[in-house]
C-alpha cells in the first residue's frame, strides 16, 4: 500500500486536470453559440449600412 499522502495529492491533481478540462470544454461549447447567434443577428439587421 502506497501513502495515504501521495494518494491523496495524485487523487487532488487528476481531480484537477479533469475539472480544468471540463470547464475548457464548457466554456467553448457556449462560446461558441454564441458567436453564432451573433453572426446570424449581424446578418439578419436591416440598419447596417453595406
Amino acid at each position: 500500500m502506497q501513502d495515504p499522502f501521495i494518494l491523496f495529492w495524485a487523487g487532488l491533481i487528476l481531480a484537477s486536470i479533469v475539472w480544468y478540462g471540463v470547464l475548457v470544454f464548457y466554456v467553448g461549447i457556449k462560446a461558441g453559440r454564441d458567436i453564432k447567434t451573433m453572426i446570424k443577428s449581424l446578418k439578419d439587421d436591416p440598419s447596417q449600412d453595406r
